[in-house]
């Protein structure tokens, strides 16, 4: 089991360190994130990285979670994994937003520590799916409807009807 991260810290401090912090939080821990779910119960895994890139103050990341939610089409529990990764520029100011690559995002700077938990969980929220659904056909409307577009894709294929055709010839045939 991984370390359970800290909740805050010095961000422009850390990247003085060139801190590295890989470890664990509790779905618990995230209450906007909670209310998409129907179970807080286990973890986000988060990997951050604080250095230099391009002349700037940086923060990477990686977080992933394996979260129960809803489906949308069935209404049944289903658990779905989320991945996000960033690359935020550490500025002290708005006019600085203007001086950035295109790849780093911006993140103000306000005062000595700031929220690990906030940073993790907006970035869990906006890698979330518009709509969460099962892989496969989840109730019998989408099994019948899946059934019935493959019939009229193959009935819309041009030589459909040769197919069909030549299917019944070769069965008299044999």
């Amino acid at each position: 089991m991984q370390s359970q991260l800290p909740q805050t810290a010095n961000f422009l401090r850390q990247v003085e360190l060139n801190r590295k912090l890989e470890g664990e939080y509790p779905l618990a821990l995230f209450e906007r994130l909670g209310e998409a779910l129907l179970s807080n119960e286990g973890n986000v895994t988060a990997k951050l990285e604080f250095g230099h890139s391009v002349g700037f103050p940086c923060l990477k990341g990686k977080v992933s979670a394996t979260l129960l939610v809803e489906c949308q089409r069935c209404l049944k529990p289903m658990e779905t994994q989320v991945e996000g990764s960033f690359k935020f520029a550490l500025l002290h100011s708005e006019d600085e937003f203007e001086l950035l690559p295109d790849e780093l995002e911006p993140l103000l700077i306000e005062g000595d520590d700031q929220s690990i938990i906030d940073l993790v969980e907006d970035e869990l929220l906006l890698s979330l799916p518009m709509v969460m659904t099962h892989n496969e056909a989840c109730s019998s409307f989408m099994t019948e409807q899946e059934k019935e577009i493959k019939a009229e894709k193959e009935a819309a294929h041009p030589f459909a009807a040769l197919k069909a055709l030549k299917d019944d010839l070769d069965n008299k045939v044999n």
